[in-house]
């Protein structure tokens, strides 16, 4: 019971920082002068670069980083809702031991970059795989952390691709067509740097067709669902 209580105080303790990471780092980005979104443009998921000009644009205007830099914790914690608790239990499922660990701060870093990536491969090859895997995006801790290491590289038949805003927010029709395309290409440039010549199906609109244990009833206007796989039709 002890250790239960224990438990808890540092899952409180794990929210609170994280939910500190995102107040801390839009109170930043609305007082910058900088030309953020231009700096960051280029991490943005899209088809093409003036789409994701324009997704930078406004996801670093001035308005929108000043309206999340005024929520209050509670208000933070209802927007990062729909990864929120996934992010806490991947990180304690990682760090059991060590859950306060500042060798990867996992929880700093979720709330400050574009996106939120949760994976979900078919077959898992290692304990380790057998949890969804929480991570930010883009992600720079390898020389290769896109999309296609993350879902699709090694002895991999494929999985489920969760992409969120890392603010929790709804993708407007524009941006979630955008995503897609983003998501797509980036599968495509990775499939074709690494000289991958499996048979790769991709089901850009998952949403629905997907459900893992834990994401019943998702707000399919706040999460992108993409499946891939490399199984034969016979």
């Amino acid at each position: 019971m002890g250790r239960a209580r224990g438990r808890r105080g540092t899952y409180e303790t794990a929210k609170e920082r994280l939910i500190e990471a995102f107040a801390t780092h839009w109170s930043k980005i609305s007082r910058s002068r900088k030309d953020i979104a231009l700096e960051r443009a280029c991490h943005f998921l899209a088809g093409s670069e003036s789409a994701q000009v324009r997704l930078a644009r406004s996801f670093y205007g001035r308005e929108h980083a000043k309206l999340l830099a005024k929520l209050s914790s509670a208000e933070i914690e209802d927007m990062l809702s729909p990864w929120l608790e996934h992010a806490l239990i991947h990180y304690f499922e990682c760090y059991e031991d060590t859950p306060l660990s500042n060798d990867y701060d996992l929880l700093a870093e979720l709330p400050i970059m574009e996106y939120v990536s949760i994976v979900h491969l078919h077959h898992r090859s290692s304990k380790l795989h057998e949890s969804p895997m929480v991570d930010r995006y883009p992600g720079d801790r390898a020389a290769y952390d896109d999309l296609y290491e993350r879902l699709l590289s090694g002895v991999s038949s494929g999985g489920v691709l969760r992409i969120y805003k890392s603010t929790g927010e709804r993708f407007t029709r524009f941006e979630a067509r955008s995503v897609r395309a983003g998501i797509r290409r980036e599968l495509l440039w990775g499939i074709a740097h690494a000289g991958d010549d499996d048979p790769w199906v991709f089901n850009m609109d998952a949403e629905g067709d997907w459900e893992s244990p834990g994401f019943e009833d998702e707000d399919y206007e706040r999460v992108i669902v993409v499946e891939v796989n490399s199984y034969s039709d016979d």
